[in-house]
Formats: structure tokens, C-alpha cells, sequence
């Protein structure tokens, strides 16, 4: 990198440096922000752009309260491929695992209602989960299923895949899928069950779900951490 170039995407380059000299791979965690800064002899300001520069570029991760860590590979999304979250991460290496945070029956909000083609009001289940990527917390997940069909879902365990549950236990399946995604900040509660900082870099990803008759099945929107998915579409012809 040129010497004209601002001191800390010097520092930067450095550190990438350093990073592949060591070896460090998923999930390493860097020495602290004062150990770096006099082994690279410079100011902790400048440490911290540098850092923040690589933390942008998904090199890097910072967990609250815990320090700096290498980034693990990105995880593929094919929106064409919709085939489910474990089955999508085991099949790429890694290792999955879903908590549910918290699930109940509601009556859904005007802007709910709105989305999904519903009554206000309507009663819908709500579930909120976690799911982790090799034991790293990559996403917020929070999935609107309509009760009609699946009476009983409540009480069934949701830490594995909601869909195979609903299609092997109540014979549900969908036909069509709208799919939406951009970039969007992790703010508030979201942010603090992801373990990062309010306001942090996010992907907001959305499905709406619909049977063969065109009836809502289930809405879920997602909160991803920025450095976690890559887009990869494959095209015939």
C-alpha cells in the first residue's frame, strides 16, 4: 500500500498481514486492542480505525465485552435454493444449531396484517429464535406461522426446522415464496441477543409463504449479521 495512503489502512494491511502469517482462522481471537497497538507501535485511535476498517470488510468481529475475532467463512444463500437452515449449513461444512427465544399466540398487527393479506387482528403464532453458525449467533429470526392446519405447534419442539415440522406433522407445505433483502442496521433487543453493538452493519432478509391455493402460510423476517451471508445464484442458459 502506498506510504501516502491515510495511517490506519496502512495499519490495516498490517494487520491482515499479520493475521495470515499467524495462521488464525475461524474464529480466532485477536490479542487486545493494547497488546496491538504497542506491537504495532501505534495509537490506540488509529488501532481502532484500522480495526473498525476490517470489521466493515467482514475480515473481522467484535463480540461485546469479549474482544476481536476472526470472521469464519461466509455462509452461501441461494434464495432459489430454499431448503432449510440446518440442511443448508451442514451441507456447506458447518455446523447449525436453533434456540427458540420465546413463542406465543398473538393477534396480528396492522402492519402484519397488511403484509400477509390478513384481517387485522387475525390470531397468529409467533416465534422468536437464534441460530448459530458453528456456535457463533448469526441471526435474529422471527417467524409468523398461521394457526389454521397446525393446531398443536406450540407445544412442539421448534429448536430444529420449523418447516419439516410443519409439513411431517401437519401435511403443510409451501408453493410460493417472496423473498426480500438489503442491508439494514441491528438495533435494540436484536442487537443485544446477537451480542454486538447497537446500530451494527446487518442484512434483513424476508419470506412471505403461501400454499398451493394461495392462502398465507408463514411470514419470517430475519436479522443477519453483516460478515455472515454471500449471495450466490446459480443461472441456466
Amino acid at each position: 500500500m502506498p506510504k501516502s495512503s491515510p495511517v490506519y489502512l496502512q495499519l490495516r494491511q498490517q494487520l491482515v498481514d499479520w493475521i495470515s502469517e499467524k495462521n488464525l482462522t475461524s474464529q480466532d481471537k485477536l490479542p487486545g486492542e493494547r497488546v496491538l497497538a504497542t506491537k504495532f507501535q501505534t495509537t490506540r485511535v488509529t488501532l481502532r480505525q484500522a480495526l473498525a476498517q476490517l470489521e466493515a470488510e467482514g475480515v473481522i468481529f467484535r463480540s461485546n465485552r469479549r474482544g476481536w475475532y476472526v470472521t469464519p467463512a461466509r455462509l452461501s444463500y441461494d434464495p432459489s435454493r430454499d431448503i432449510g437452515f440446518n440442511l443448508y449449513v451442514r451441507q456447506q461444512g458447518f455446523t447449525p444449531r436453533t434456540e427458540t427465544i420465546s413463542k406465543e399466540l398473538i393477534l396480528a398487527p396492522q402492519w402484519l396484517a397488511e403484509k400477509c393479506g390478513l384481517r387485522d387482528k387475525t390470531p397468529i403464532y409467533h416465534f422468536i429464535r437464534r441460530r448459530y453458525v458453528d456456535e457463533r449467533a448469526l441471526l435474529i429470526e422471527h417467524n409468523f406461522v398461521n394457526p389454521d392446519g397446525c393446531a398443536g405447534l406450540m407445544e412442539l419442539n421448534t429448536d430444529d426446522s420449523l418447516w419439516q415440522l410443519l409439513r411431517d406433522k401437519f401435511n403443510l407445505q409451501p408453493a410460493s415464496r417472496n423473498i426480500e433483502i438489503y442491508p439494514q442496521a441491528i438495533v435494540d433487543d436484536t442487537a443485544d441477543l446477537l451480542n454486538v453493538n447497537t446500530g451494527s452493519a446487518g442484512l434483513y432478509l424476508q419470506r412471505i409463504s403461501h400454499d398451493e391455493a394461495g392462502g398465507f402460510l408463514e411470514f419470517d423476517h430475519e436479522y443477519w449479521l453483516h460478515d455472515a451471508l454471500k449471495l450466490v445464484v446459480s443461472v441456466q442458459g
